[in-house]
């Protein structure tokens, strides 16, 4: 069992490195599906996992000053607490309830994942439609200070609402962290340039996961042991999937992707 699991690591370490997004979200279903683990473990492991990985990235992503902390700040005034709360949500029915939690657990994580594989499926389309919003954005003349104040105003709000509800969706199942976020904040701010819109989407996913890993960790459900079998395979992973996306374009692989994801949560709902 031990090197399978490792194994699992290392073929979503590749699926990271290759596409960016989407891959992550294999790990809880495998987890799940193929090797029996409870979905409450499932979910913490995956937590724990992914902070790690999200740490190394957001590292790289700070350096090269493609991190906007301002929208990583309102993104997080709503995330976090959604999160924890999330978090003590299922560790109280998990007490109370445990089959009843592992169940819903369950199907949760197989509707979030049929969300992020049409995500993916559109993802094509809507950057499109995002980038000939931009352009026009940039064409349009400056209105009236009030309504300037107005539109600054609301997109703090929204950003937090966004915030609040991935991360409600994280804390539950551990999946959307990445793609949710980046789609959300493409259409909030359609004027951020790319590596900048990638930057801030894996460093706010990273305070995400830590307030998750943070609340688990509290809980004990953390299995240490399933979590460094992961790492081990997925830190090589990571490396050859970046290696391999010189010559593999997403425009096949998101598809393919977004089918896996798609028949995974079918599975589980």
């Amino acid at each position: 069992m031990d090197y399978h699991i490792s194994f699992a690591g290392l073929l979503v370490g590749f699926l990271i490195g290759l596409t960016g997004m989407g891959g992550g979200s294999l790990l809880a279903p495998i987890l799940i599906i193929l090797f029996r683990i409870p979905p409450v473990w499932a979910v913490a492991s995956d937590i724990t996992y992914s902070t790690v990985t999200k740490a190394f990235g957001s590292i790289v992503y700070i350096q090269h000053k493609q991190v906007n902390f301002s929208i990583v700040f309102w993104l997080a005034c709503g995330s976090i607490p959604a999160t924890l709360i999330s978090v003590l949500l299922v560790q109280y029915t998990h007490k109370q309830y445990a089959s009843l939690i592992n169940s819903i657990i369950v199907h949760l994580i197989g509707f979030v994942l049929v969300f992020v594989a049409v995500l993916l499926l559109f993802k094509p389309t809507l950057m499109l439609w995002i980038e000939h919003r931009q352009q026009a954005k940039i064409r349009q003349k400056t209105g009236a200070q009030g309504s300037e104040h107005r539109r600054i105003w609301k997109r703090p709000m929204a950003t937090i609402l966004v915030g609040a509800v991935v991360g409600l969706m994280v804390g539950l199942t551990s999946v959307g962290s990445g793609t949710l976020i980046v789609a959300a904040i493409a259409f909030l701010y359609p004027r951020m340039p790319s590596r900048e819109l990638i930057g801030t989407d894996i460093f706010q996913a990273f305070l995400l996961l830590l307030a998750g890993f943070v609340g688990y960790f509290a809980s004990g459900e953390i299995n240490w042991t399933i979590v460094c079998l992961l790492l081990l395979g997925s830190l090589p992973g990571v490396l050859i999937g970046s290696i391999s996306s010189k010559y593999i374009p997403n425009k096949y692989l998101n598809p393919v992707l977004a089918v896996i994801l798609g028949l995974s949560g079918l599975k589980l709902i």
